[in-house]
């Protein structure tokens, strides 16, 4: 490529028919004016474009570098949503676990509610089977007409020395005997009562 100085210093040989020499300067001076114009013209857009060049260079740096980023914060995405799926996973197991034992603990309590209750049904029923024993005992001893009272008015009248008149003789032993066994058949129904 001609640079202007080239141009300038050009010289043309003449020939027998040549041009005039002064058209062919003055075209030389404008031409190299023009020249001169489009050869800085040149230079800075070669300059404009190597700063370009690394203005891009420098992008795509910055573009690679995001892109690795990008991967990069990607797999940590990944990485954090599956470690999530996990702890999810670790939580939703123990509380399964959890709420098992709890059902587990009440179905427990539940059965030890269960067993009170049957033995205090059987202690009701106990009681009520000694209660009725009680009470037929106590209708025994009426359907028998134990007369405890008239069994003590004897006892004080044979205390103060009045003999009844009766044809067979009054033993005193025998009344004494019936009132301490009436006496031992009450007190065992009590104890029977209070067990």
């Amino acid at each position: 490529m001609f640079t202007p100085v080239d141009l300038e210093t050009m010289v043309f040989r003449r020939g027998v028919r040549g041009y005039k020499t002064k058209e062919v300067q003055e075209f030389m001076r404008k031409l190299i004016v023009d020249y001169e114009k489009l050869y800085k013209d040149n230079i800075e857009l070669k300059e404009a474009l190597e700063r370009q060049k690394a203005l891009l260079k420098s992008y795509e740096q910055m573009e690679d570098t995001l892109k690795n980023t990008l991967y990069l914060a990607q797999g940590t995405a990944d990485e954090i949503k599956a470690s999530g799926e996990k702890q999810a996973e670790v939580v939703l197991r123990e509380a399964q676990n959890r709420a098992e034992q709890m059902r587990l603990k009440v179905r427990e309590e539940i059965q030890a509610e269960l067993q009170e209750l049957a033995n205090l049904k059987q202690q009701v029923d106990l009681f009520r089977i000694q209660f009725t024993r009680f009470l037929q005992a106590l209708i025994e001893m009426a359907e028998q007409q134990l007369d405890i009272e008239g069994i003590w008015d004897k006892m004080v009248s044979l205390s103060h020395g009045n003999l009844p008149e009766q044809k067979e003789p009054v033993s005193i032993e025998k009344d004494a005997e019936e009132l301490a066994a009436a006496k031992a058949k009450a007190a065992s129904l009590f104890e029977t009562i209070g067990q």
